[in-house]
């Protein structure tokens, strides 16, 4: 009973601690209400999660003295977008969060995310990349901003091109098309594998994200966003073009259509990989001087992809000057971006980022942030991209595989564009 009588003193004093460090934080010692938002983020890498928890605790001790704090929360990445859609059904969004670049037009569309134009100066959102601020705009305003982007270019292995008599382009320049195709030619005669796609990968959006550069290399597009239109654009003849050209790379057998190693370049499988910035410490370590890396080969222009998860707040934010203090401080250069950075090696989102990764000045780092302040696009930014990705990957896999290129894209157009008719018909009966 003496023993039972003890617990309990001690965890009635454990309470009333905490009741009143609660109350000191309801009320600071100005006497304003404390505010706290609520933050939800995908989990990533346990690098950048625990990155982002740092950056969540200094935020909070710095604005100790204001009242101002978040309460941070992750979530597995394959359920994370459901997370979202339920909380935004419910109306319960978080004040703050990430989303996938791709998915910010639809939460726009649907009244989800607050304009964030004006949180910034004008001269701050200069130095952001202009694919962050691209992949963030939507009809002209801004809604999200990221610490961070991506980047793809064509990784090569010079002995092993050497060895078949192929000779890279000068540093930092690309093979044309037809360039690429012949060195390709001359590594298979050779008795290599030349190029490795990652056909592998059972995420849709790797096929959308790592090969829509060859269509909008060709001059196509995959949809006409103002016009929320598919067919004849997703089909039309130049990409039906560009897609035959990709294909022969398999029809040819110079990429696997079902490989199994998952990095056959880093395990010298293949002369080259067709592959993103996740990949440049790995093959940096496992290549050392004998890596090269140049952009990807383009048809009748240079293209490449880009986007990557980014901040937004909600518009039902209730205590909107605490989410706009979070966004100024997880996309500010020292306060998010290089800490981020540093964890999930991903590129960062600020030129004057750049100052505090070396690295930058080098191969293959270098291109990397030549070509998303040159040639780089956001994937389309409409509402129904998650019905789009999904279709065009399935049409990618079976051309991969010989399917007839132009059969099989108009079907995957036909498809996006029932979804979108549907859709659109449903919002206007609601409407009237």
């Amino acid at each position: 009973m003496c023993m039972r009588a003890g617990i309990f003193a001690r965890a009635w004093r454990a309470v009333g601690r905490w009741l009143w460090v609660a109350c000191w934080w309801v009320v600071v010692s100005d006497g304003r209400a404390a505010e706290t938002i609520r933050v939800w983020s995908h989990q990533g890498q346990e690098a950048e999660s625990r990155a982002l928890r740092k950056i969540a605790a200094v935020f909070n001790e710095v604005n100790r003295g204001r009242g101002w704090s978040v309460e941070l929360t992750f979530f597995p990445d394959f359920q994370y977008t459901e997370k979202l859609a339920v909380a935004a059904a419910a109306g319960d969004l978080p004040d703050a969060f990430d989303l996938d670049g791709p998915l910010v037009a639809r939460f726009v569309e649907a009244g989800l995310l607050a304009d964030v134009s004006e949180v910034y100066p004008r001269e701050e959102l200069a130095d952001f990349l202009p694919t962050i601020i691209e992949q963030g705009t939507i009809g002209g305003r801004l809604y999200a901003l990221g610490s961070f982007d991506s980047a793809l270019l064509l990784y090569y292995d010079r002995e092993m091109l050497a060895r078949a008599d192929v000779s890279a382009p000068a540093e930092g320049k690309g093979w044309s098309w037809a360039e690429f195709v012949d060195a390709c030619e001359k590594l298979k005669a050779a008795g290599m594998e030349p190029v490795g796609l990652h056909m592998n990968e059972s995420a849709d959006e790797w096929f959308t994200y790592a090969f829509s550069p060859v269509v909008w290399s060709g001059g196509g597009e995959l949809i006409d966003v103002e016009a929320r239109r598919v067919r004849g654009v997703l089909a039309s003849e130049e990409n039906v073009r560009s897609v035959r050209a990709w294909q022969g790379l398999f029809a040819r057998g110079f990429a696997a259509t079902d490989p199994v190693e998952p990095d056959p370049f880093g395990q010298g499988k293949t002369a080259m990989d067709w592959s993103g910035h996740w990949m440049a410490r790995s093959h940096l370590k496992a290549k050392g001087e004998r890596l090269g890396a140049m952009p990807l080969p383009m048809l009748a222009e240079p293209s490449a992809p880009c986007g990557s998860w980014c901040w937004a707040i909600s518009a039902r934010t209730e205590k909107r000057a605490v989410a706009e203090a979070w966004l100024r401080w997880v996309t500010g250069v020292k306060t998010g971006v290089v800490p981020t950075v540093r964890a999930n090696g991903a590129v960062p989102s600020r030129r004057s980022a750049f100052a505090h990764f070396p690295e930058y000045s080098e191969i293959p780092y270098r291109i990397f942030r030549e070509q998303l302040e040159t040639s780089a696009r956001a994937r389309p930014r409409t509402a129904f991209y998650a019905t789009l990705t999904q279709r065009f990957a399935a049409a990618l896999r079976d051309i991969s595989r010989g399917a007839d290129v132009e059969a099989r894209l108009r079907k995957a157009e036909d498809e996006v564009q029932r979804v979108i008719d549907r859709k659109t018909r449903s919002v206007a009966e609601v409407a009237r």
